[in-house]
């Protein structure tokens, strides 16, 4: 087989390589099982990519995806701003100013919906329910220090009715009651802001199956039980006494201006204990899952509660999805604007010309001829003479030598110039003394 035949099948054998795994990859990124869970990017059954479509083929609905950092995102009244899959723990969720990006986007009117993952309880749970319960509002060691220098410092009175006699080095002091180390949950800035603690513990399962039942604030349309609620965790709202209750009551449309509303309505329950919450905030308000399934595109296929998703869309004409805090975000850079202006193909023929001038530095397009074996030596004819003298003749003997071999062959007259010429005034300079000689010699005067 001649090598040109060669070079098509492995260029050939390359090409159905490259369309195969782009095919492959192309079909990977259609089920979406490459994006973390609960993304809208995903059509599998972790995925809410079900949701976003179907709030697409809503008449008049600008659904987007937010994939850059969520401190940028900026939403209008009415709108609705979907958090799901939010992880809970240490290093994980959302940090305060993300809470209070959330808070404002509610304040300024949008609809908030935080949907956590779904987590099983761990065998330290009930004893860090239990310390969260006794004071679910404590504030971290460095917050209650700080609180206690600011207060106002001891007057004269207070000091002259201590005891002189008492040394305030052997009375111990008085510390704030600390919870064990291994529960010791303190309460952040934004779940004091907006007033839920979020717990978790095994929960009492309805009738053996893991049912979110409805409470009596919900509406009346949505289903009495969800099902297959897979998530342990559970929410503690604020309670509100009566005085700020009936103050709510008596302002509330300046309460709803500060974004206070009327606290924490529970909607559903699983066994006692808050699965899901709404709280009016400002214009808008803010809607709490302790699970994310309901939203998940699996719920949707077989579980599905129509009019609970109908009332969270609302009559919204901007549906976003948070995917930034799932680590699917978009960098701006070169590429990204050169895609977005349609620079694809300056960018390829950037790369052809680039590898066009590789490979005329690395093989010249011209033809090269074949070179001969042996490798002609050109050598002048007086070569051979000028060697001899070289190596038989002395320069300081140069000139005499020339003399001797020209006597035999002069004339008379040369001979008698050449004698009546004084003679060079050094011999050691060939050249020189050629050149006086043969002005001697010259019939004609030489100047």
């Amino acid at each position: 087989m001649k090598r040109g035949g060669l070079w098509l099948i492995v260029l050939a054998l390359a090409l159905g390589l490259f369309f195969g795994v782009a095919a492959l990859y192309r079909l990977r990124i259609s089920r979406g099982d490459v994006f973390p869970e609960y993304s809208s990017l995903r059509a599998d059954p972790l995925g809410v990519r079900a949701l976003h479509d179907a709030a697409q083929l809503l008449p008049e609905r600008n659904v987007v995806r937010w994939m850059r950092p969520l401190e940028r995102l900026q939403a209008g009244v009415g709108d609705v701003v979907f958090v799901v899959g939010l992880e809970e723990g240490a290093g994980s969720g959302f940090d305060e100013d993300e809470w209070a990006t959330l808070d404002g986007l509610a304040i300024g009117g949008s609809r908030v919906v935080v949907a956590w993952h779904a987590q099983a309880a761990q065998p330290n749970d009930n004893q860090r329910t239990r310390d969260m319960r006794a004071d679910p509002w404590l504030l971290p060691p460095e917050k209650q220090k700080s609180k206690s220098e600011t207060a106002e410092p001891p007057t004269a009175e207070k000091t002259a009715k201590k005891d002189p006699t008492t040394d305030a080095k052997t009375k111990p002091a008085k510390t704030a009651v600390k919870p064990n180390k291994l529960t010791a949950h303190y309460a952040t800035s934004h779940e004091r802001r907006l007033g839920f603690r979020l717990g978790r513990r095994e929960l009492v399962q309805h009738n053996g199956a893991a049912d979110a039942l409805k409470d009596e604030a919900a509406p009346a349309s949505w289903p009495a039980t969800l099902t297959r609620w897979r998530s342990d965790l559970f929410f503690m709202p604020r309670e509100r006494t009566d005085a700020a209750a009936a103050l709510a009551t008596r302002h509330s449309d300046l309460f709803s201006l500060l974004g206070v509303g009327r606290g924490w309505q529970v909607l559903y329950r699983r066994g006692t204990e808050p699965v899901m919450i709404e709280r009016v905030r400002g214009k808008g308000s803010i809607t709490l899952l302790a699970d994310s399934f309901v939203l998940s595109n699996e719920a949707v296929q077989r579980e599905r509660a129509t009019s609970l998703l109908a009332d969270l869309l609302g009559d919204a004409k901007r549906v976003v999805f948070v995917e930034s805090h799932l680590g699917v975000e978009i960098e701006s850079g070169v590429a990204v604007l050169a895609r977005r202006y349609g620079l694809g193909g300056a960018a390829l023929t950037a790369l052809v010309l680039a590898g066009l001038w590789i490979w005329r530095s690395a093989t010249p397009l011209t033809p090269i001829f074949e070179e001969d074996e042996e490798v002609p030596l050109s050598v002048a004819p007086t070569a051979g003479l000028e060697a001899l003298l070289r190596r038989a003749v002395p320069p300081t003997k140069l000139f005499a030598t020339c003399i001797e071999a020209w006597r035999p062959n002069a004339t008379a007259g040369d001979h008698r110039r050449l004698a009546a010429t004084p003679p060079p005034e050094t011999q050691l300079d060939p050249v020189a003394a050629y050149n006086t000689t043969t002005r001697a010699l010259s019939p004609k005067r030489i100047p």
